[in-house]
């Protein structure tokens, strides 16, 4: 049986950026001397935010995140993770076959996103670097089941100093969505990331994120804005907002009149550095 150039070449993506994340891992290892010191020196922020209502309807969300990085030589790892949890029960009102009103309690998940992901980057000079993404996500009301991605690519820091910086990232890579309904998605993938952040004053942050990837079968882009104040030493609180839009995900014969490409979060959360 012939393999197709298309898939061989996922392949090697897939082995490359698989192959870029062990040779950073046995760098820290080598360079510190032991397995056990690629646990130490790692530092990063953990998010957490939560809301709940009682009454005519009932809502609980919580939602959270890790990011965590260290720099070894050349050599920077980022490991990153989110999660968003949300149920809802509210009362329906309808009428039965002899017209007459009956309620029923309707329960369900409002949002039950999970991502995973870790991206090693080695810096060929202060301002240019090779990376590859490997990252996992599950959102079942977003008709995603799981979702994987093998990405490599180029990134460049226009400016890095004590007021912000920025970064732009372009790469190519294979994307796999296996979906709740419909039909799975899985093929080459082109790759953008931009991250903007700007220090008003000691306190106050802005940030400005953007990635995106796009294929023949789909396109992905996330925008997100977040503004931060510091309250103590090591903890902030933040406001933050980003949209999603996902084409192109079937939810074949069921139909759902709630069915969206897009969903858009508003999020007040504590950040602790770690």
């Amino acid at each position: 049986m012939t393999t197709s150039p298309r898939k061989i070449a996922m392949r090697t993506i897939a082995a490359t950026t698989i192959g870029m994340a062990a040779l950073s891992f046995s760098s820290v290892s080598m360079a510190d001397g032991h397995a056990s010191s690629m646990l130490e020196g790692w530092r990063g922020t953990a998010t957490l935010g939560a809301n709940t209502s009682t009454g005519n309807s009932e809502t609980s969300n919580i939602n959270g995140s890790i990011r965590l990085g260290k720099t070894v030589n050349r050599w920077e790892h980022l490991v990153f993770g989110t999660v968003f949890k949300g149920k809802s029960a509210i009362i329906v009102t309808e009428e039965d076959a002899n017209g007459q009103p009956v309620s029923r309690i309707v329960r369900g998940d409002n949002s039950n996103r999970i991502a995973l992901g870790y991206q090693p980057k080695y810096y060929y000079n202060d301002r240019t670097y090779f990376f590859g993404i490997l990252d996992w996500e599950q959102d079942k009301p977003a008709n995603i089941d799981q979702g994987t991605r093998q990405i490599i690519g180029v990134g460049h820091r226009f400016f890095s100093d004590a007021t912000g910086y920025l970064s732009a990232e372009v790469g190519i890579g294979n994307k796999n969505t296996t979906v709740v309904t419909g039909d799975d998605i899985a093929g080459g993938i082109g790759y953008l990331g931009v991250n903007y952040l700007n220090r008003f004053n000691e306190n106050t942050t802005f940030t400005a994120d953007l990635r995106s990837d796009f294929g023949s079968d789909n396109t992905f882009v996330e925008f997100g804005l977040g503004l931060g104040f510091r309250v103590s030493d090591n903890m902030s609180f933040k406001i933050s907002h980003f949209s999603r839009n996902n084409s192109d995900l079937s939810s074949g014969e069921i139909a759902n009149p709630l069915s969206s490409s897009s969903d858009s979060v508003t999020n007040f959360a504590l950040v602790v550095d770690i």
